[in-house]
């Protein structure tokens, strides 16, 4: 029975010879529909580059002018290896291509297909009866008589990123494909871009009770460069007015003791907690850089805090043609430092009544015989600042602090602290150089106090 039911199994179903051949029949035909799925190639030797600015205000038409050198075509799908009589269309992913007076050509010249519709489409179809496309072949988009370029009007747009190209080789008035290239054809842009040049520097200095720079300096400069890059489409070739307004605001950690900053001249708009400087580009037709200067000038009479710099900075064109542009936000821009090492004590602890005192405790190994000197900026009780002199670090040996000696200052100038209160030491030394240490005492016993530097490196 079982031998009977394998026999007519058999007879119902295939012979492993037919089986082999229909398995080798399929990996030929999907060899087959494998060969269609490879594409040809589109040599495009630059993509044609129109500014972002233009194109996010609005669509833009470019003119792209095609010929042997700059965009050639080769096939590599047909499935025979040669096509007579093809459809070739060429097409855009976005927006609109125009041109009538076109032809695809082969690198001898010679007419291989002729417009016949499209013009202010995404597409635009040529056709030919006799003509022969061949895989391998090089072929080209030129003007009606392939003996010079053709010039193809794209419109982008608004929004837009980039237009692509593509080519694709058929056959018959349903165009069934045969050969697909595609490739970028329009990239869009940003003309204009910005950087930092020069930061502010300035080191607060001792000798000027820290009112000024170094060397009595009461100003600091810093640098902003405006890019311009030469693209085919600029803002330039397409808006009605070529003014704009370069804007920089500049933002302070601390306005305090700002008098005035300027840009190439021009006063800036003093804000709240930032400064608003505009400086005019009367032409906006430029490729490279343009630097702008940034100075800030100080007071001279108000003790300065160490304070560090940002920036943004806004390209404003006066055409509507072109979207202004955000080019900098929060970029750094540099810092105002003390000249040596700052030691922020955060509290501060005096009652003789009680006996509450606070010790700091410092020590220094530089030998330089000009370093070490010790200054106070000590915060009265009416937010003020009183600065003091309160001697020089023997390197080796410890040189101790007390908040008396602090507060005592502060009474010396006309001013009060309570009995709690924060100071700034600067010790015209290297941080590496210095040691540092403190503490409260009052009858409940010691009570650590940290002693804090900008890059928090110093060993207690």
């Amino acid at each position: 029975m079982a031998k009977e039911k394998n026999k007519k199994e058999g007879g119902l179903g295939m012979s492993k010879k037919k089986m082999l051949g229909l398995a080798l029949g399929t990996v030929g035909l999907m060899g087959l529909v494998y060969s269609y799925v490879q594409a040809g190639n589109l040599t495009v030797s630059s993509p044609y580059k129109v500014a972002k600015e233009l194109v996010d205000a609005a669509a833009v038409n470019a003119t792209v002018g095609f010929n042997a050198t700059t965009h050639t075509y080769t096939p590599s799908q047909i499935p025979l290896g040669s096509l007579t009589g093809p459809v070739i269309a060429v097409s855009v992913d976005k927006g609109k291509i125009y041109g009538t007076n076109v032809a695809i050509c082969d690198l001898s010249n010679k007419t291989i297909a002729v417009y016949q519709s499209g013009d202010g489409t995404n597409q635009l179809v040529f056709s030919s009866a006799n003509s022969t496309v061949s895989n391998g072949a090089t072929y080209w988009i030129g003007n009606s008589t392939c003996n010079g370029t053709a010039d193809l009007t794209f419109e982008i747009p608004q929004g837009a990123s980039s237009v692509t190209l593509t080519i694709k080789t058929g056959v018959g008035a349903t165009q069934q494909v045969l050969d697909t290239a595609s490739a970028t054809i329009i990239s869009v842009v940003p003309q204009f871009s910005a950087s930092v040049g020069r930061k502010f520097s300035a080191k607060i200095d001792y000798e000027s009770e820290f009112k000024k720079f170094e060397s009595n300096a009461t100003t600091d400069e810093g640098t902003i460069e405006l890019k311009s890059s030469g693209l085919e489409v600029t803002v330039g070739n397409k808006v009605d007015k070529k003014e704009a307004t370069f804007s920089v605001t500049l933002k302070p950690t601390d306005m305090s003791g700002i008098n005035e900053v300027w840009i190439d001249g021009s006063n800036c708009t003093k804000l709240t907690d930032s400064f608003v400087c505009n400086a005019t580009i009367s032409s906006i037709d430029f490729t490279g850089s343009k630097t702008y200067t940034i100075n800030a000038t100080v007071t001279k009479t108000d003790v300065l805090a160490e304070r560090s710099f940002k920036v943004d900075a806004f390209l404003d064109f006066a055409s509507d043609k072109a979207k202004d542009v955000l080019l900098l936000s929060n970029a750094d821009f540099g810092a105002w430092t003390y000249k040596g090492t700052a030691l922020y004590v955060p509290l501060i602890g005096v009652n003789p009544a009680t006996g509450r005192e606070t010790y700091i405790k410092l020590q220094s190994k530089d030998t330089n015989p000009v370093a070490n000197k010790v200054k106070a900026i000590i915060l009265a009780s009416d937010g003020s600042l009183v600065t003091a002199d309160l001697g020089k670090i023997t390197p080796g040996q410890p040189f101790t602090i007390t908040g008396s000696d602090l507060a005592a200052k502060v009474q010396a100038a006309g001013k009060t602290v309570g009995d709690s209160f924060a100071a700034i030491l600067v010790v015209t030394t290297d941080e590496a150089n210095l040691f540092g240490y403190a503490n409260i005492i009052d009858p409940s016993g010691a009570k650590r106090v940290p002693l804090k530097t900008r890059d928090g490196k110093i060993v207690e």
